[in-house]
This record gives structure tokens, sequence and C-alpha cells, in this order.
């Protein structure tokens, strides 16, 4: 089997060409500062850091550009397209079809919407579930996370203590992932929907208030992809982190709870191993599941959504004959942290 090495980087970033408040190169500069290997900057219905050749690597930065398609009844990111025009004037199941048609992917975003009066917030959620177009969702969005809850008078601790309100994946989110997952590969990412701008506030004496710069965000919910060694060469390394992000071969950490880099999470079935994102049948033969992370935490592996079994340490390790939908959850003092892309065992 191929040689995979991990990657991480950030997904769902704004930039000028829509309505966060950096260009690319301070975008670029914060992820250097953060140390990520990537970036997707996904803008509101636009593809022109695309245009203006930005995809690619840059100060050692691999940039991948999409456009998040933002229609009132609810959000998409489409990646590796080269057109994205006036899709969010068309129905979801229509857009999702011109991004298909173009070998592009679809994440849907902060699927479960958010509203918060006093900052003039109000995203409707994903409903087109039934849809086969999309190829996955945010299970995470750290901002949509964070400022669930967030009013005018709490807003001050918010924005200085706010991995106080940073909880992790809603359980309804991640109920209806396992459920999809039932039915076929669909990916989990973990994503920021960073802008660092300035937003406007209701009932409040200031009018304008800029939070989060990028580098701070950098260093908050990242989505770690295992790919074949990149190569340094633009286009087929755009290409290997896409087509690795597109079979599911990734994993979500919350980095102030620590990095997460060296997760693992297999299956293996008479001598042969399997990834996050592989499909095999059950043929009613022992599959044996291994995790391991970095650093001791409560390692839960569920099966359809359920706890199949829980281990605390830096490994897990279960056998089971049963089908089924399978992922591991990681928690340090009762906190989320990692969380991982199925492996799907068929009938």
């Amino acid at each position: 089997m191929q040689q995979l090495a991990g990657i991480k980087g950030a997904i769902h970033i704004h930039s000028r060409y829509s309505d966060g408040s950096d260009g690319m190169e301070a975008i670029i500069g914060a992820a250097r500062a953060a140390e990520l290997d990537y970036v997707v900057v996904t803008d509101h219905n636009v593809l022109k850091a695309k245009s203006l050749g930005w995809e690619g690597w840059h100060d050692g930065v691999l940039v991948i550009v999409g456009c998040e398609i933002s229609p009132k009844a609810g959000h998409c990111l489409a990646l590796n397209v080269d057109n994205c025009r006036k899709f969010y004037k068309l129905p979801a199941p229509e857009y999702l079809g011109r991004v298909k048609a173009q070998g592009g992917m679809a994440f849907v975003a902060h699927p479960e919407g958010s509203m918060v009066r006093e900052f003039n917030l109000k995203l409707n959620a994903w409903t087109y579930w039934d849809s086969p177009d999309y190829t996955g969702l945010e299970i995470w969005s750290y901002m949509h996370d964070w400022i669930r809850g967030c009013t005018i008078r709490r807003l001050r601790h918010y924005i200085t203590q706010p991995d106080a309100h940073v909880s992790g994946p809603g359980r309804e989110v991640l109920a209806l992932w396992d459920r999809l997952a039932g039915t076929r590969r669909v990916v989990g990412i973990g994503s920021l929907d960073n802008h660092a701008a300035n937003f406007p506030l209701r009932k409040c004496c200031w009018k304008l208030l800029k939070i989060f710069p990028h580098e701070f965000a950098f260093k908050t919910v990242r989505t770690h992809i295992l790919v074949p060694p990149l190569t340094g060469r633009s286009q087929e390394d755009v290409d290997a982190v896409l087509a690795a992000l597109k079979s599911g071969r990734c994993y979500i950490d919350y980095a102030p709870l620590g990095d997460g880099t060296g997760f693992r999470f297999t299956a293996e079935q008479n001598g042969q191993e399997y990834q996050m994102g592989d499909e095999f049948a059950a043929a009613g033969k022992p599959v044996t599941f291994r995790a391991s992370c970095p650093r001791d935490a409560e390692l839960s592996l569920l099966r359809d959504g359920q706890v199949e079994k829980v281990q605390v340490g830096r490994a897990l390790e279960h056998s089971t004959a049963a089908a089924g939908v399978f992922r591991v959850e990681a928690c340090i003092g009762g906190r989320a942290w990692v969380f991982s892309n199925h492996i799907y065992v068929r009938v």
C-alpha cells in the first residue's frame, strides 16, 4: 500500500475578493505562521483568487481555491470548479449538478444554519439531504460553534475567552452524518468560515468590530488530510489533496486541546488494511479496528452512530464481524478533540 503522509490545514476562508478583510498575501502569511500545510479559500460566489493565479504553492503553503455558493436556502462549498457564476440564483439540486458536471465536489456549509438576531446573523439550514450530488458536509464549523448563544452583553467574554464557548460538533449533525453514511460515502470536514472581518452589530454602541485574525483561527479547527508525499508541483499537489479529501481520507482536530498530527484510524481484515473513506464487504469475517493518537485521550469507536468501545489512552483496538459505518471520536477532559471519517463495512 502506498505510504500516506498527513498534512493539516484550514478550510472555508474568506478574502477581500468577497467579504473578508485580508488579501491573499496576508492569508498565506497567517497560514505559514500557524504552521499549516494548506488553506482552502472559498469566497462567496466568486473564483477570483483562482483566476488571478493564487491556487498552488505560495511560500510553503498550498492554496486551494473554491467558492461558497450562497443562496438564501443553504450554502455549499464548491471545490475543483472553474465556474460558479450566478450559481447562487439556482435551486440547490441544479447548482449541485453543475458542480458535479465540472468534476467538482460540494460540501454542505454550516448545515444546521445559524440564528443570532443581535448580530443580524440568519443562515438557513440545509434541507437537500436526498441529493446524491454533494460530497460531504462541515461537521464542525468553528465560527458557528463559537457564536452560538452569544449576546451583546456577553460578547466581550466570547472574544477574550473564545475557547470557553466552543463545544464541538452538534450531536444532531453527527447523528445525521452517521445516517447518511449508512447509504453512501459522505465526507465530514472541519471548517472555520473565518473572515477576520469587521461586521455590524445591532443594538450596540460599536458600529464595527474586528475579531479573530486568521492566524488565531488557523490554530483552532483544522482538517488533516492523508495524501501520498507531495511533489512541490502545484497542480499535481492540488489534485492529490482534493482527491484525498473527496475519498474521505481526513480527520478533524481542535488544536487548543493539542495537535492531532499523527492520529490514525484503520481497519484490517485478512491482512488487508483499510483507511478512512474505504469501503469493503464484511463477508461475515472479523474486522479489527485500530485507532491511535499522539496524546492520552478518551477514544470511542462508533458503529452506525452508537458507541461500540471506549478506551482511555493513546490507542484503541476492537474486533467485530458486524457490518456498519465506523468512526472514532477522541475527547480530552470531556471536550471534543478529534473526529475521524468513516470506514464503511457493508453487508
